[in-house]
């Protein structure tokens, strides 16, 4: 993908090679440009975009003239800010676009993001880490349903929940969207919560990809840096 956005110019080229993907860097990078850009949000200068699934689908190729409007892409986003339908509740919210077919799915999704007793409740009684559970169990409903290949795109949606809520969330979709076989790529720059995920990192700074690989080995530095400050503040104590 090749785009220009005010002073960053991006140069990106990648392919998602594993069930959990994680995009890693800094503020101001890009990452969710890349991801818009996936999702159909936003249309890059120039590049291709290919989903592959039980059938292959270019979403977006400058060269042939293509580009699928969001809705046609089996593409799902959730974004750091929990965008809700305010008049349904928070079983709605889930079940919006999800096949009739495939409802059991609601309610497998309000118990894994700990929301079954929230169920009846509007968006507007709800805090904000409960509003980000429901957007992301929306999107991930979604994404598992769609009948031919599918992705999930997070951008730091737990990014305000509390750690051990937000790592035993992360353990839980993890091993569900594993079982469903529906790919993730998520944004992060918690060196943290990619070590969590064991996923394949690509880092990324200024719109183009660093490098890609296991997270041991791309973000080895990051993580001997932010063990060095833990030991430095613990001796401090």
């Amino acid at each position: 993908m090749q785009h220009r956005q005010g002073a960053l110019a991006f140069d990106a080229a990648f392919n998602l090679t594993e069930p959990w993907t994680v995009l890693f860097g800094p503020s101001g990078s890009g990452k969710t440009t890349i991801l818009r850009a996936i999702a159909g949000l936003m249309r890059p200068a120039a590049g291709r975009i290919v989903l592959h699934g039980a059938t292959t689908t270019t979403l977006f190729d400058t060269a042939a003239g293509i580009s699928l409007p969001a809705y046609r892409r089996g593409v799902r986003l959730a974004a750091q800010v929990a965008a809700l339908f305010p008049n349904m509740t928070v079983r709605q919210n889930i079940a919006y676009g999800v096949p009739a077919a495939s409802a059991e799915i609601v309610d497998e999704a309000l118990q894994r993001f700990r929301l079954t007793g929230l169920a009846d409740s509007m968006p507007w009684k709800l805090s904000g880490g409960e509003r980000q559970r429901v957007a992301v169990a929306r999107a991930a409903t979604s994404a598992i349903t769609v009948s031919t290949g599918s992705l999930l795109l997070l951008d730091e949606p737990f990014a305000g929940l509390h750690l051990p809520l937000r790592d035993e969330l992360l353990d839980d979709l993890r091993s569900w969207l594993a079982a469903k076989k529906t790919p993730v790529l998520s944004v992060t720059h918690d060196v943290g919560e990619a070590f969590q995920l064991a996923a394949e990192v690509i880092k990324f700074s200024d719109g183009s990809v660093l490098e890609q690989g296991p997270v041991e080995t791309v973000l080895a530095e990051e993580r001997t840096r932010l063990l060095d400050q833990l030991s430095r503040l613990q001796q401090r104590q």
